[in-house]
């Protein structure tokens, strides 16, 4: 009788446990094109530079008590692009560059927002670049090209998503129809379409469509150039979250946030706008953490990334990094083009225009000393390529000044910050996870194991 009452308490408490390992809101942040490197350089630039010593310049997530790495490779290359990785992180499975939602034989997958959907949670995807880009697209469509941006946010308006956020709708020319068309087909289909991070997060009983304050605006302004009044990543994650805490109170919730604009900024190789990029994200983060204290034993995070861009390295030269010196770049090198290119317009073209130029936006010469070398390299490039309106650096999503990209590239160099290329790497990418069932990804090596374990926590399945 004592062994069948012990047997039946173990049974009682097993269950206890198991109930109380599934998660009901979920979140999982993506950072587009985050290394480890990027990581680790956003925390020595942090205290060096906004002076953080005593937390040691730490992000919110790199206390989480899973901290490792999982692969990313697709199906097609060692080297992935966002399309096949974020199907991979949506639905547990490898396919094709340039695919999306669908496996390498072009048929539909099942992803986790899906699944989410199926067992009464409601869902979300936020991004601070297009809504219909490639990793939040893995969450709601299916369609053999990433680019076929008209069908891709055909098929969220068709989704069970309940809550987007992007900094605007993309389109193609030749699909015929502009921004504005596609925020019409939204209304039509019963969507809440609102410009305002606030006033989408008080929305009730409708599904939200948050876009940035202006429909030309391809992507949200980098973090370096925000005003107090520009929208960001983390006001759109403190929007749905509070959308979510109202509307999802009894279903649960499972919501992405993807941090885009960290892989802009590696493909420009401009780290000091990498690194606060990612201190956005880490904002976003936060967010979070602070909903997990309100719900502990509900609640499951996962910060992780599609792929590596940009093949970032942190010092050389006999052991050397001083990231001090970035503390006088004040603006991105998307926003340094964009100066050079009204400084020629408006007649601005003598070196000392430059130099003041370079002064103001770098500190160079000021703070930031440069080598003869460096200083050869930037006058070379004024005469044979800034006074001709020369040749551009034309990266994936940006083309900048020659002049403007060797400029960064000196004070990348100066802090001893170096940069392999301006595309992906096959670099494993990193992998933080807090709260119910995190121990569950202590076995999670590829980035297909990503949705499978998030579907078993929250007590569901993903098959494909």
């Amino acid at each position: 009788m004592r062994q069948l009452l012990t047997l039946f308490a173990a049974l009682l408490l097993f269950v206890g446990t198991s109930a109380a390992q599934q998660a009901k809101y979920v979140f999982l942040f993506i950072g587009d094109g985050l290394g480890i490197n990027q990581i680790h350089g956003t925390e020595l630039y942090n205290a060096a530079v906004h002076k953080d010593m005593a937390n040691g310049g730490r992000l919110s997530f790199t206390r989480f008590p899973v901290r490792s790495y999982v692969s990313s490779h697709s199906a097609s290359s060692l080297v992935t692009d966002s399309s096949a990785a974020g199907t991979a992180i949506a639905s547990g499975v490898k396919t094709v560059n340039g695919y999306m939602g669908v496996d390498a034989n072009k048929k539909s997958v099942k992803n986790i927002a899906e699944v989410a959907a199926e067992i009464g949670m409601m869902t979300g995807v936020a991004t601070n670049v297009g809504v219909n880009h490639a990793t939040p697209c893995a969450f709601y469509a299916h369609n053999e090209s990433r680019d076929n941006y008209g069908d891709l946010f055909n098929q969220l308006l068709e989704s069970p998503i309940d809550f987007a956020a992007g900094s605007t709708i993309l389109y193609k020319k030749r699909e015929g129809l502009l921004p504005k068309d596609y925020v019409e087909k939204a209304k039509s289909a019963g969507m809440k379409v609102l410009q305002d991070p606030a006033a989408a997060g008080r929305v009730r009983g409708k599904r939200v469509l948050l876009l940035s304050d202006s429909l030309s605006r391809k992507a949200l302004r980098f973090a370096t150039d925000c005003t107090e009044k520009d929208p960001t990543i983390v006001d759109f994650t403190a929007s749905a979250i509070k959308y979510f805490e109202r509307e999802a109170k009894d279903s649960g919730f499972f919501l992405m946030v993807e941090a885009g604009h960290i892989d802009y900024s590696c493909h420009d190789n401009d780290a000091v706008t990498t690194f606060e990029e990612i201190n956005h994200l880490s904002e976003s983060v936060q967010l979070a953490l602070d909903f997990y204290e309100k719900h502990p034993e509900e609640t499951l995070i996962i910060v992780t990334a599609d792929h590596e861009t940009g093949g970032m390295t942190l010092g050389y030269d006999h052991y050397k990094m001083n990231f001090e010196r970035l503390a006088y770049q004040k603006c991105s090198l998307e926003s340094l083009t964009r100066q050079m290119q009204h400084m020629r317009k408006i007649g601005k073209t003598s070196w000392e225009d430059m130099v003041a130029l370079l002064k103001e936006q770098l500190g160079f010469w000021d703070y930031v000393k440069l080598r003869s070398k460096d200083e050869v390299a930037l006058r070379k490039t004024f005469d044979k390529n800034f006074l001709k309106n020369g040749e551009k650096v034309v990266g994936l999503y940006t083309s900048n000044e020659k002049m403007a990209s060797v400029a960064v590239k000196i004070l990348n160099t100066r802090a001893y910050i170096k940069w392999i290329d301006l595309a992906h790497t096959g670099m494993p990418v990193p992998l933080f996870v807090k709260g119910v069932g995190y121990e569950q990804f202590l076995e999670c090596y590829d980035n297909t194991d990503i949705p499978k374990i998030i579907a078993k926590i929250m007590g569901s399945e993903l098959q494909n």
